[in-house]
């Protein structure tokens, strides 16, 4: 078996890391499997009605753009309170593209069917771009007011979580979030506070659902395991 790793081996290993995590406070993502990540951005109260992207004009290679899965598999298309976006690497095409998944005011049968203009997967391998840059588009594009962070916390929703998952999350969003600060990104400040406080949870939840005594194994009271009330 070749050992020789396509251009979009590593975008694969990203979208399967961040599909995993919850809890961002303007989008939601759900990893429908290799190729296919969808975000569902959430819309603030002074958002466009559109999604703020055009298709690419296709003009005479209309044969050559890749499509997706259908619209209709997605289930917040009629959702006026979010815009669903597919984020779909397929290996044919070698390149990832962003389809249009919410029927919104303004868009047409072939929005949906087009993949969107957007300038992060044009972008992507000259400038050595990850998929949370295409999702930091999205985001920024189509929420208003702008977030002064798209990838900020909704810590409200972290806590509601079940002790064990909520200190497994809140790692997993800190590895996530420490990456970023890594990249000397521009929302550093509020990165960093985040950062530090899914780690305070982490270990701090952590220390409950843990056995005290080293090397033996005891599974975590039911109280643990549900939700607080």
């Amino acid at each position: 078996m070749s050992t020789n790793k396509g251009p979009l081996d590593l975008f694969y290993r990203d979208c399967l890391r961040v599909g995993s995590l919850k809890c961002f406070a303007h989008f939601h993502l759900y990893l429908k499997g290799r190729e296919e990540l969808v975000v569902t951005v959430f819309k603030g109260e002074q958002s466009p009605l559109q999604a703020g992207f055009r298709a690419i004009d296709r003009g005479s290679y209309a044969s050559q753009f890749p499509p997706a899965s259908p619209a209709s598999n997605e289930l917040d298309v009629h959702n006026p309170e979010v815009t669903v976006f597919l984020i779909g690497a397929y290996a044919k095409y070698n390149w990832p593209y962003v389809w249009l998944r919410s029927l919104i005011p303004g868009s047409t049968v072939e929005d949906m069917d087009s993949p969107l203009d957007v300038q992060a997967t044009q972008d992507w391998l000259q400038k050595e771009l990850r998929v949370w840059h295409i999702i930091e588009e999205l985001v920024m594009v189509n929420v208003r007011p702008q977030p002064v962070n798209p990838f900020a916390i909704s810590f409200e929703s972290l806590l509601e979580m079940p002790p064990l998952e909520r200190a497994l999350q809140a790692g997993a969003l800190a590895s996530f979030l420490k990456d970023l600060l890594m990249q000397n990104t521009r929302y550093a400040p509020s990165i960093e506070q985040d950062f530090a406080q899914c780690l305070d949870i982490h270990f701090k939840e952590m220390a409950v659902v843990m056995p005290l005594v080293p090397g033996r194994s005891v599974a975590p009271p039911a109280s643990l395991m549900a939700k607080p009330s």
